[in-house]
């Protein structure tokens, strides 16, 4: 970051910014649409828009799941979509200008890796999601991952990301595995933090008693997210069955997926547990972090699990929420170890932390005061900012 000697005139980038592709911008894919506002927010830099927005609702892993015709259409659109944007991109772009590419990065990177280098504008691409990945590792939606499809996605996503300049994702473990998959030389992959909006979470300052301080004296514990592998969301099922008799606990579960149909199966109506099993608004899962006394991350173990830090942990570190996750995650780049409880991710020893950390007001206390200060030092929008004043300089 820069010093506070530094002038507003070396501050501001001297490089223009091309937003490019057709990009997710909606609420479950915040990113992009929270890195443009930083950028201009705390850099001055405004966007030439040379691309298109995929509606608010658009999954990719949905169209994976549809039926062929369904897929074939979708891709069409997306391959048609991003022919345009870089038909805009080539026509607008001057020598020195930087195109930022947000995922999916895929399609429009590998139209332009058929253009010569010196022809081609600079781009910065987000790769903290691989569609590789997605469909073959997170949900084994494509098959096996030893298949025809998987060969051909892989090879087409590792030409893509080649063809960028800078390669943007979340965490160092999850360069590395881009760099090992993907072929990326690694001086181009950064991690750095993912781009939230904490204007909703930041608590008062300073900052409210424990919940457990008021009559009920029930300790709410929330767990957000995707049921998929990854977030070993049956590992936590079957930890709240242990729980199941323990009256000073409350869980709330906020999301759907592949494995909720297992872990509806394990909790068995658990009296203990409220489950919104749909869509839920970023401003009601504000909500629901108010009233949460422990946040609980991801249990899925190897693999992907333990390279990722999800927006989940960044809402609940910005909201100063105690938090419980496996002693394996992933981190941006020179970031210090998570203010968390951290176990192995089995249904007894987070049955335990969870006790535990319920009972000692202490730490969750000491907890809460650091996730505060570790997201505004480490993954605040002073951190992104910094990073890209650099590359767009």
């Amino acid at each position: 970051m820069a010093s506070d000697s530094t002038s507003p005139d070396q501050l501001r980038p001297s490089r223009r910014l091309l937003l490019a592709g057709y990009a997710l911008w909606g609420e479950g894919y915040p990113n992009a649409r929270n890195t443009v506002r930083i950028i201009g927010e705390q850099l001055g830099v405004g966007v030439v828009d040379c691309g298109f927005r995929l509606p608010g609702d658009f999954h990719l892993w949905r169209l994976a799941r549809s039926g062929k015709r369904a897929t074939i259409v979708g891709l069409a659109r997306l391959l048609a979509g991003n022919l345009a944007s870089a038909m805009i991109l080539l026509a607008r772009a001057r020598r020195d200008d930087i195109a930022y590419v947000p995922h999916p990065s895929l399609f429009l990177l590998w139209l332009l890796s058929w253009i010569p280098t010196r022809w081609r504008p600079t781009c910065i691409c987000d790769a903290y999601i691989t569609l590789w990945d997605t469909l073959f590792e997170d949900r084994n939606l494509g098959g096996t991952s030893a298949g025809m499809l998987s060969r051909l996605l892989l090879a087409a996503e590792s030409r893509a990301l080649r063809a960028a300049a800078r390669v943007v994702v979340d965490t160092a473990a999850n360069a590395e595995h881009v760099a090992q998959r993907f072929g990326v030389p690694r001086p181009r992959l950064s991690a750095i933090p993912l781009a939230t909006d904490a204007s909703g979470m930041t608590p008062p300052d300073p900052p409210q008693s424990p919940r457990n301080d008021q009559e009920d004296g029930i300790i709410n514990v929330l767990f957000v997210g995707t049921f998929v592998p990854l977030q070993g969301t049956t590992r936590i099922a079957a930890a709240l069955e242990r729980l199941r008799d323990d009256a000073s606990l409350r869980f709330t579960l906020i999301g759907d997926g592949q494995a909720a149909g297992t872990v509806e199966q394990a909790l068995q109506a658990n009296p203990r547990v409220r489950w919104l099993r749909r869509w839920t608004s970023p401003a009601e899962i504000e909500c629901e972090l108010r009233q949460a006394d422990i946040c609980l991350g991801v249990f899925g173990g190897e693999g992907k699990a333990s390279r990722v830090l999800p927006f989940k942990l960044y809402a609940a570190l910005a909201a100063g929420k105690p938090i419980i996750t496996q002693q394996d995650y992933g981190l941006p780049e020179g970031t210090p170890p998570l203010p968390a409880v951290l176990v192995d991710p089995d249904p007894p020893a987070l049955a335990e932390a969870i006790q535990r950390l319920a009972r000692s007001t202490s730490q969750r206390e000491a907890l809460a005061a650091r996730a505060r200060l570790y997201f505004r030092d480490h993954l605040g929008a002073a951190t992104i900012a910094a990073h890209w004043r650099n590359w767009l300089n």
